[in-house]
């Protein structure tokens, strides 16, 4: 047994995994609520409305954590993904399915405990919520408990993404709490801040927030009385949100790797050979977890997925992902795809609680095939990375790597070279062929017209994987 290490927080259960599958503990604490929802049919109606991951009562014997009272298995998940890597549409979603659910279950007595953006995943096909417990009974004549969560978690990280830089999402991987209200009211433009819906749910709410912690500070937190919501009122301060979040809206700046077709410098006859292969690679090889590194817009994403592949499609412009997750989300695109924004120099570290409770992007693989097409030379000649250390992190990463090479004749790495002359780290064919020999087989190449080479190579096995 595994215990989850992003869910030691909640003492009404864990989750934990047995053989590959995952399994929810719930604890005498959580008992009487998952009781009540579960009797009232409020888990049904949320599961079948695509709002919750669905769940079956299990009997797993002597192999679940202590006090158990209920275990519960949910289907595996295909990628765990964090705010700090959302394209902002992902982001907004998941702020809506937790309105849609307090709308839903609201009139029932219920509502959500938390509203935590990790507890909101894509399951392959949409965003859902993943934390059965979650759900409660609702304290009569109470304000939203998971109000100012929901505000710090969703509507201040959205409204900083689109009113000031969509690059503030990054400050997530800060702020894994949520973001301080107060930053946020600060930040946000004048004209923007005194809209009614950021007026009463974001500036307001953190003016708010400051006197009720002054005083607190000072020891007068029992001059500070708790006001009674009627049913009425908590959906009129649901409905408030709906409307505050869905005019969000985040507006690009820049369409530039949108047109990457435009500026690239392959001829047509190479785009279609290289499509090709990668086509016949992913066919041959029937790779179920496909990480598409450096995506651009996702052209060779969704060309793995066409095959059937779930695709982790990486980029480091939120203005990529953004138009990745549009497209699969808003047409009929085949297959399933899950674009994620990350500087792969810098990619997603482990965090929180001993560095262990939001997992690292090594320690979510490995890929069953990774794609790393114009990218290595990003990686040497921008970041600096030896292509020794870029093959050694590939390695673990995923069994089979399809690379591209980019020769030091080509015009992408000649302006990446511009300003640096001869100061820069080794890079040619025989240093990559050297470097990623020592990690990895060569099974098979490919030479474009434009010289470019690609690459299919497999992960050399330790002692322990033989």
């Amino acid at each position: 047994m595994a215990t989850n290490t992003g869910s030691f927080r909640d003492p009404s259960g864990q989750v934990f995994s047995e053989d590959g599958r995952i399994y929810r503990s719930i604890f005498d604490p959580g008992v009487t609520d998952f009781e009540a929802a579960r009797d009232a049919g409020i888990y049904a109606n949320l599961i079948e409305g695509g709002l919750l991951l669905p769940y079956d009562e299990v009997e797993i014997g002597d192999m679940v954590p202590q006090g158990t009272a209920y275990c519960l298995s949910h289907p595996r998940l295909p990628m765990i993904s964090y705010p700090w890597e959302w394209p902002f549409s992902l982001l907004k979603q998941a702020a809506l399915i937790h309105l849609e659910s307090m709308e839903m279950i609201l009139p029932s007595g219920f509502w959500l405990r938390d509203a935590s953006a990790f507890n909101a995943q894509f399951d392959g096909r949409r965003v859902v919520l993943i934390d059965t417990l979650s759900v409660g009974k609702r304290i009569p004549e109470s304000p939203w408990v998971a109000y100012g969560q929901f505000c710090s978690h969703f509507l201040a990280p959205l409204a900083m993404a689109a009113y000031c830089d969509i690059r503030m999402l990054s400050l997530w991987r800060n702020y894994i709490d949520g973001f301080p209200l107060d930053l946020a009211a600060e930040i946000v433009p004048f004209w923007k801040r005194y809209r009614p819906g950021l007026l009463m749910h974001l500036t307001l709410h953190a003016k708010a927030q400051g006197m009720a912690d002054r005083k607190e500070n000072i020891g007068n937190a029992k001059t500070i009385k708790k006001p009674k919501v009627s049913d009425r009122g908590l959906i009129g301060l649901i409905h408030s949100l709906h409307r505050t979040i869905e005019g969000i809206q985040w507006k690009r700046s820049s369409k530039i790797w949108e047109q990457y077709e435009e500026i690239r410098t392959y001829e047509s006859e190479d785009v279609t050979t290289k499509s090709a292969y990668v086509n016949k690679v992913v066919r041959d090889l029937h790779p179920q977890m496909v990480w598409d590194l450096g995506a651009n817009t996702g052209e060779y994403s969704l060309i793995a997925a066409s095959n059937g592949a779930f695709v982790v499609s990486i980029d480091e412009d939120p203005a990529c992902t953004e138009y990745l997750y549009q497209k699969v989300t808003t047409t009929d695109t085949a297959g399933t795809i899950l674009p994620l924004t990350m500087n792969l120099a810098n990619p997603s570290p482990g965090l929180g609680w001993d560095s262990r409770e939001r997992l690292s992007l090594a320690d979510r693989g490995p890929a069953d095939l990774i794609l790393a097409l114009a990218l290595i030379h990003h990686l040497v000649f921008s970041a600096c990375v030896p292509l020794s250390l870029i093959a050694e992190w590939f390695g673990t990463l995923g069994k089979y790597l399809l690379v591209e090479f980019v020769p030091p004749s080509d015009p992408m790495v000649q302006k990446l070279l511009r300003n640096r002359g001869d100061d820069h780290l080794p890079y040619n064919l025989e240093e990559f062929q050297s470097s990623f020999g020592k990690v990895f087989h060569f099974e098979d190449r490919i030479t474009l017209q434009n010289g470019r080479i690609l690459f299919l190579l497999k992960r050399i096995e330790s002692n322990s994987e033989r």
